[in-house]
């Protein structure tokens, strides 16, 4: 089988300014992890791409994996330390150590990573053969694995590693505060909310099914409840951050926050002593301007005026931030006007946040 051929100038050129305009609102990786992952598999020619994100000690806190089938989710999620961090393997933990190239470790390991638990249990049992990762630095630490995957036919070169390399800096700047950073944007409620119901001791009594669903959606470590016999660890609580009655938390996860309120439940008389945990999935409203701002028929610098607009900020930032004059400043938003139908800056914003 032929190697994949890479995209086109345009979609390549268009995947970089994804990753510049979502990776630069700062917001980590996991509330832009689906978009990123898929330009990411764009630019370097893959057949799927997954994130990891890392708690301080290097942990996995959490992941977003294109296609993982559930089972091998549940694997890692709630059997790391177990199977895949024993002598001999190369997990997400040992990449994070800054002991060896950034990027391309997997490519060069060979045998003994392929006969590693990591490979046999978790890559090959999501259909893919060859791996390519990438270290994801900033502030002397690191805050990420990237992986690529392809299921058959050549492996990664190192033209691809190369490609991927250079995503790093990007990438990095997800966990950085955003140039000139405009007023954060309030979060947009996904979906219907879910409901735990918690004993006197904090544990889980019952969830329901929204509850349910997005524990499962949230892959964060310890909370694998892929399969139907699955259910909420006890010390539920204590993983969410919302260890104490009365606290709220939000948690990183694939396409935003999940937000969690703890409460106390009025008790029947002479019942017991309840608790309810409130789950709910805030998506960031940031990245939904960000993917407007992509659709539209603009330039690079173009889209760049646009999103400041979109992420709050005044129309006097643009010379600061976009580098333009005044007189550049009109020309291009003329384009912009054009192209979104708004005759002034706030209509624009606001036509960007709907």
């Amino acid at each position: 089988m032929t190697e994949p051929s890479p995209p086109p100038a345009a979609l390549r050129q268009q995947q970089w300014r994804a990753l510049g305009l979502l990776c630069g609102l700062g917001l980590g990786l996991a509330p832009v992890a689906p978009d990123v992952c898929a330009a990411l598999r764009t630019l370097v020619g893959a057949d799927a791409a997954a994130l990891f994100w890392l708690d301080a000690q290097g942990m996995p806190a959490g992941f977003f994996h294109e296609d993982s089938p559930a089972a091998v989710q549940d694997l890692f999620l709630n059997e790391f330390e177990r199977l895949f961090s024993g002598p001999g393997e190369t997990n997400v933990h040992t990449l994070a150590r800054a002991d060896g190239p950034r990027a391309g470790r997997l490519r060069r390991l060979g045998t003994p990573y392929l006969r590693s638990n990591s490979h046999n249990l978790l890559v090959r049992a999501s259909g893919h053969r060859h791996t390519l990762d990438l270290r994801v630095e900033g502030s002397g630490r690191t805050h990420a694995v990237a992986m690529l995957f392809r299921a058959s036919g050549a492996g990664f070169t190192a033209a691809d590693e190369a490609t991927l390399e250079r995503t790093g800096g990007w990438l990095a700047r997800a966990f950085g505060p955003p140039p000139g950073a405009a007023a954060e944007l309030p979060g947009m409620a996904s979906g219907p909310p879910g409901h735990v119901v918690l004993d006197a001791a904090g544990r889980p009594l019952y969830a329901d099914e929204a509850a349910t669903e997005l524990l499962r959606q949230a892959h964060l470590a310890g909370l694998g409840l892929q399969s139907a016999a699955s259910v909420p660890p006890p010390d539920l609580a204590r993983r969410l951050g919302v260890a104490q009655p009365g606290s709220q938390a939000r948690s990183a996860v694939p396409g935003g926050w999940l937000a969690v309120h703890r409460r106390d439940l009025q008790a029947l008389s002479g019942g017991p002593v309840q608790e309810l945990l409130t789950l709910q999935l805030q998506r960031p409203l940031e990245v939904a301007v960000v993917r407007r701002v992509l659709a539209l028929p603009l330039s690079p610098l173009q889209g760049d005026i646009a999103a400041l607009a979109g992420l709050g900020h005044a129309r006097a930032d643009c010379h600061r931030l976009a580098g333009v004059s005044e007189a550049a400043l009109k020309k291009h938003l003329r384009a912009i006007f054009a192209a979104t139908g708004a005759d002034d800056w706030e209509t624009l914003a606001d036509q960007l946040r709907r």
